[in-house]
């Protein structure tokens, strides 16, 4: 015969003691039911909270709602401090931010596809992928500014420069714009936005020794630029959270066909970030717009009189007349020759009949020395002048 189990009085207190707490303090909901239900269609996580809120009651409706709501913005902070960390434009020389922008993006949102995301999680990706297309845009400028200080900037006049990064945005993001306005149109017109170039440029940028006047003015336009796409990304990437909810609020309003169309925007924007729109896509697309500019022979021809003054100073180069207009400019109208690095074919005529001339590189380094059978008796008085006091500044500079 089994033996009863004896409880002690106080046991079956206790057991109701804790009935009543658990019905006070309801069990926390399953992550995964959350997980499901934020990333479900809007109509569908709608039915299913009516039909939670007539089986449970409206204290139940509130839990989901809440946790729903504390999911979303959990993430929705987190992805923006990234963002704001992304958003200064780096230092000359340093690309670490444009690098590591898109891994952080990563790590923080669900890689899960496509097809398993909601509205408004296709339009955080979509502004993300753009976040790092601008990132990727700041890499580029960085390469490009790196190549304009090994000699590629010495004969592209500012104004012509601008007109480079002008056309060279406008290759850039315009494909971008297009798959943008698809997403929402507010996010569109904040990628319109960024096409053009710096309205100021400040000389922010230390000036190197050996650099000349244009690959001076030329770096810091760069770095304006890469300081201006900088302040775009900002801009953006603060209004995800908002783009987001637009999104999802016309999920419901667009139909199979609004999410058609962001599906497809999304998939074209990660494909051109990964190609056309990476860093190096981006740099060969300002080298290809930095080549054009450079089409034909760049040479300065110089003439000297007797008493060592410039009697005609000329750039033969694309754009040359500009170029020697902005010289000019620069050096209030009296510009040292040295400082223009490009070739140059100097001639000096001491007296009637003789000429001495001299070859530079672009780099000034001299390469060849010749003079006439008149000239002979001058040639080491001009070598002598060429070291010891360079070329002569002059208000006399023309061009092509």
């Amino acid at each position: 015969m089994a033996r009863a189990t004896r409880r002690r009085p106080g046991d079956a207190e206790d057991e109701r003691e804790q009935e009543r707490e658990d019905e006070a303090e309801p069990q926390p909901l399953d992550s995964g039911t959350i997980q499901s239900l934020r990333e479900a269609d809007p109509a569908a996580r709608a039915q299913a909270i009516l039909r939670l809120q007539r089986l449970h009651g409206n204290a139940a409706v509130q839990r989901v709602i809440h946790s729903l709501q504390i999911t979303d913005a959990g993430r929705d902070a987190r992805v923006q401090q990234i963002g704001d960390r992304a958003t200064e434009a780096a230092g000359s020389g340093k690309l670490e931010q444009a690098e590591l922008y898109r891994e952080a993006i990563e790590a923080e949102l669900d890689a899960s596809p496509v097809a398993a995301k909601s509205e408004r999680d296709l339009v955080l990706d979509s502004v993300n992928t753009i976040g790092q297309i601008f990132a990727n845009y700041q890499a580029a400028l960085h390469m490009f500014e790196q190549a304009i200080g090994t000699g590629m900037g010495e004969a592209v006049p500012q104004e012509l420069a601008k007109e480079i990064l002008r056309e060279g945005a406008r290759d850039v993001l315009e494909p971008v714009f297009a798959a943008a306005s698809e997403t929402a149109g507010e996010l569109g017109d904040q990628v319109g936005k960024s096409i053009g170039t710096p309205d100021q440029i400040r000389k922010e940028q230390p000036r190197q020794g050996g650099q000349s006047a244009p690959a001076y003015a030329l770096t810091n336009l760069v770095v304006a630029e890469r300081k201006r796409i900088a302040q775009r990304q900002m801009k953006l990437l603060k209004a995800q959270v908002g783009f987001g909810d637009l999104g999802a609020t016309r999920a419901g309003m667009g139909g199979s066909s609004f999410r058609e169309r962001l599906v497809g925007s999304n998939l074209l924007l990660n494909k051109m970030e990964e190609t056309s729109h990476s860093a190096h896509g981006i740099y060969k697309t300002l080298m290809e717009r930095y080549a054009k500019a450079l089409v034909g022979r760049t040479e300065v021809t110089i003439l000297i009189d007797p008493h060592w003054r410039v009697v005609r100073a000329h750039i033969t180069a694309a754009n040359g007349r500009r170029l020697a207009s902005q010289l000019l400019q620069e050096h209030s109208g009296w510009f040292p020759l040295d400082a223009l690095h490009l070739g140059r074919h100097v001639t000096w005529e001491p007296a009637e009949l003789a000429s001495c001339e001299a070859l530079y590189d672009a780099r000034g380094t001299l390469r060849a020395t010749m003079r006439n059978q008149k000239g002979a008796a001058y040639l080491d008085e001009f070598q002598q002048r060429l070291r010891r006091e360079g070329l002569p500044h002059t208000h006399v500079l023309t061009g092509d």
